[in-house]
């Protein structure tokens, strides 16, 4: 980027970092910066009546309905900014045909029914709903002393088995080992990941920008875990993972998140926030699994708000409701995941 850019990107950040209250790196001058590399087009949503919470609205063309406007992972938004927030919304559509946002904060009836109030309407999530946060701004006793008794016995166990764990490089050999860890796991498991060039950029790119790296877990000098850990402000986040299949007693995994929530309550990371998991309440959901792992770290499963769809024209509904098919048919088509 050019020393102009570069100060624009830093002075978004500030702000965003400061008026948000719980930041989100899809709200960086970073994502704006690799989404704006593709189908996406990004804008800085403008100001109405004073009301000035910094957000970036991304664009995309839905063929047969025209420009559908996104608000992902947006926070700092009450029941009663809502109305001037819609306004705001419906003042500068510009072409799009309706809006979605997916607030970044814990499941609030009072927020829920203020955006219907407002016309907004429940609509497919394009971004995880249930998540598990590591409380980290506060010493290792007191965070151990918050998860389960599974994860600190694990623990110990990878600490007997000679597991070590630590940041890495961003070279070439690392993100070859990383992108290997994570096909290994797509096979095992089944779960969707995105592909291999979109992962390393985005690695990259946060790399670059010192909001991201690599972590590694090691068994006699093998690596047998990986993470990528974005932080952003005072939060972070599991980003992509993945793990070898053999010798699973190891328990490296765990010992690898340990050590990267260590590492994120040195440097007064806050909150570190460990990615989808199933809702609690649905045994038969898929990914029982993850949700047992991740779990294991903290006591409470965390609900998002769920996604809200503003219509500005009579196409809104319609594709409101064949969403979920859209999205699908664009994944079995290009083996890509739309948003």
């Amino acid at each position: 980027m050019s020393a102009t850019s570069t100060a624009m990107a830093i002075g978004w950040d500030e702000r965003v970092l400061t008026e948000q209250s719980v930041p989100h790196f899809m709200q960086s001058s970073t994502w704006q910066r690799l989404r704006s590399d593709g189908p996406w087009h990004s804008h800085r949503l403008a100001s109405i009546d004073g009301h000035d919470l910094p957000m970036l609205a991304y664009e995309r063309d839905v063929p047969g309905y025209g420009t559908l406007r996104h608000l992902p992972r947006v926070s700092g938004i009450e029941p009663d900014d809502v109305p001037r927030f819609s306004e705001r919304v419906r003042t500068h559509r510009g072409e799009a045909f309706a809006t979605k946002v997916e607030v970044h904060q814990p499941y609030d009836h009072a927020l829920v029914a203020a955006f219907e109030a407002n016309g907004w309407q429940r609509s497919r999530a394009s971004q995880y709903r249930h998540a598990v946060i590591v409380e980290t701004g506060m010493s290792e006793v007191e965070i151990l002393s918050r998860m389960k008794k599974r994860a600190r016995s694990e623990i110990r166990v990878a600490e007997r088995n000679g597991v070590i764990a630590g940041r890495v490089r961003m070279n070439r050999e690392n993100r070859e080992r990383m992108l290997a860890l994570v096909a290994e796991t797509a096979d095992r498991s089944g779960a969707f990941f995105r592909s291999a060039d979109y992962l390393e950029r985005v690695w990259t790119a946060f790399a670059a920008d010192g909001r991201g790296w690599l972590h590694f877990a090691w068994h006699d000098g093998r690596v047998v875990a990986g993470a990528f850990v974005v932080a952003y402000g005072p939060n972070a986040w599991y980003k992509d993972g993945g793990s070898l299949r053999d010798r699973p007693q190891l328990m490296a995994s765990r010992y690898l998140q340990w050590d990267v929530i260590r590492e994120l309550s040195a440097a007064g990371i806050r909150r570190y926030d460990l990615g989808h998991v199933p809702p609690p309440d649905e045994p038969e959901a898929p990914g029982q699994g993850v949700l047992t792992f991740k779990s294991a770290f903290a006591r409470e499963v965390t609900v998002y708000m769920p996604a809200l769809m503003l219509p500005h024209d009579a196409r809104a509904e319609e594709f409101r409701r064949g969403e979920s098919a859209f999205v699908e048919a664009h994944r079995r088509r290009t083996g890509d995941y739309w948003y």
